[in-house]
């Protein structure tokens, strides 16, 4: 069950910690979520719409025990009031993208709150080291965009629910890391939700020279590097973190989604491969590589569908399947599929447009028009609504109206040639 959360998620992995056994101050996981949600009440006015929106941890199972039990503890003691919709959540996923193991901003926490209608968000990770795991919380006031709480537990890994609900650590030996790496690292993440990119990878680095063997700096690294622009330098970070855990399916998924945005698909989807193959379970890197598939529709097709056995309410992957069903001319199931992304997700405006499309394919000229106009609603500055709404328009004889959406297009993207061409041609059959 997915959960509306205020912390942000920053990115974790199963990897190792200390490098001295016996650490003391160890709780139990039921102590660690009990002591978060008192820190977190302790920080935030109390009555609060509060959201717990994600827990990245080593497992999407894991995420959301954590996520639900804060978020129980929210109830049970009454002082804030939580959030708990599991459409709302989805429907953030969709808009914001981030499916699964995302990484969230405060920024972004505070265009998730907006959408919710949450005065926090409660966001955090929870990552799996030798000698004990550590839970970190990040609660984010939405109006002032203020960091209200914050909360560091380190959980005995012997604990019994945690081994009950925990992954296995898997071949590679959870790695050891010393106390001060940690401190750095920690304090790394905290920048890189704060989006201070630079002070953030002073951070990774100074946790680096330390131990030069900590998996998670690099990567967190290569985090920091991608949110600041510097695709190169991440992708390189990304490329060590999986010279030292070749099992590291986050990594191989993040790298891929880089490699994609630079249309070099064939190593996307190479990584994407992999990712599965070390997690079967991975619904983003099915979706991401049937994204990188386009040019194979059907096994683009099958990525898409596995991705929604694993995840029923994954709004974007129907989107993705609807395309393959468009390409196909298939408009009846394309149009079944836009339908229930936004079934998911009213307000996702890319699935308003394209089902506006094939509904203009189809010849049904009036859905067409309410899809483009839904869609023009959620997002007034896209250039294209108006564009495709004037097209069909136009088809309909309407030329007025037609004209005002070609004008309005050109006002958004004024040195677009074929909206240039659609307006002059309209007006000569005004």
């Amino acid at each position: 069950m997915k959960y509306v959360c205020v912390f942000l998620a920053v990115f974790c992995m199963v990897g190792p910690l200390f490098g001295q056994s016996g650490v003391t101050g160890l709780l139990s996981l039921d102590q660690a979520i009990t002591a978060a949600a008192q820190e977190v009440e302790a920080k935030v006015a109390a009555g609060s719409e509060i959201a717990v929106y994600k827990i990245a941890a080593p497992s999407d199972e894991l995420g959301d025990f954590l996520c639900e039990n804060l978020n129980d503890r929210f109830t049970a003691r009454g002082k804030l009031k939580p959030l708990a919709r599991a459409s709302a959540l989805q429907a953030v996923d969709t808009e914001q993208q981030f499916q699964m193991s995302g990484y969230v901003s405060d920024a972004s926490a505070v265009g998730i709150g907006n959408f919710m209608g949450a005065k926090v968000v409660v966001t955090g990770t929870f990552t799996r080291y030798a000698d004990f795991s550590q839970l970190q919380i990040r609660a984010v006031d939405v109006r002032t965009s203020s960091l209200l709480a914050s909360y560091t537990a380190r959980i005995n890994n012997r604990d019994t629910v945690l081994a009950n609900i925990a992954p296995p650590p898997g071949t590679a030996a959870p790695e050891r890391v010393p106390e001060n790496a940690l401190q750095r690292l920690n304090q790394g993440k905290n920048l890189l939700a704060e989006g201070r990119y630079d002070a953030a990878i002073q951070e990774f680095e100074a946790a680096i020279a330390i131990d030069r063997n900590l998996v998670d700096a690099y990567y967190q690294r290569g985090n920091a590097y991608r949110d600041k622009g510097d695709i190169d330098r991440a992708i390189a970070d990304y490329a060590q973190a999986i010279r030292m855990n070749p099992n590291y399916a986050n990594a191989y998924n993040t790298r891929g989604e880089l490699y994609r945005s630079r249309n070099d698909f064939e190593r996307a989807i190479s990584d994407f491969s992999e990712a599965i193959r070390l997690n079967p379970n991975f619904a983003l890197a099915y979706y991401n590589r049937g994204r990188a598939n386009r040019g194979d529709l059907d096994r683009a097709f099958a990525d898409f569908n596995q991705a929604l056995r694993l995840n029923p309410n994954y709004a974007e992957a129907y989107l993705g399947r609807a395309y393959v069903y468009f390409g196909r001319r298939d408009w009846d199931r394309a149009i079944a599929d836009y339908t229930q992304a936004i079934r998911l997700n009213p307000n996702y405006k890319d699935a308003y447009y394209q089902r506006g499309r094939t509904y203009a394919e189809k010849g049904d000229l009036d859905r067409a028009i309410a899809d483009y106009t839904q869609g023009i609603r959620l997002n007034p500055n896209d250039s294209e609504l108006y564009n495709s709404r004037g097209i069909a328009y136009a088809r309909k004889n309407d030329m007025r109206r037609a004209i005002e959406d070609f004008e309005a297009a050109l006002r958004i993207d004024p040195y677009n040639t074929a909206i240039r061409q659609n307006l002059d041609q309209a007006r000569r059959l005004r």
